[in-house]
């Protein structure tokens, strides 16, 4: 069992690199996609549902982007990870609240 964690060890900072190319990867996919649900339903009554849809859409690269780049700019990976799933929380709350009170589903 100790060869086995002799090969294996977290504390090397390439697990740490890799722990951001993860999180860049996938956690700022999944920030890209609760903001676009967000936007679509914070412009659904002003500009229309399609409009709204395709306005979310297109920003959603933006916030991708600029994921991706903050995952590699604060000091830890925890704090990456942590701020990714923070904000999904939140967006995805807020998304849920809109829909509630708005009435907007579909």
């Amino acid at each position: 069992m100790s060869s086995l964690q002799n090969k294996i060890n977290f504390t090397n900072p390439r697990w740490w690199v890799f722990s951001r190319i993860i999180a860049a990867i996938f956690g700022g996919y999944a920030l890209a996609t609760s903001s676009s649900i967000l936007l679509t339903q914070l412009l659904a009554e002003g500009v229309g549902k399609y409009q709204a849809m395709h306005i979310g859409l297109m920003l959603t690269f933006l916030v991708y982007a600029c994921a991706a780049m903050w995952v590699f700019s604060v000091a830890s990976a925890k704090r990456a990870w942590f701020g990714l799933l923070k904000l999904n929380v939140i967006f995805i709350t807020l998304t849920w609240l809109l829909m509630q009170f708005t009435g907007v589903g579909s």
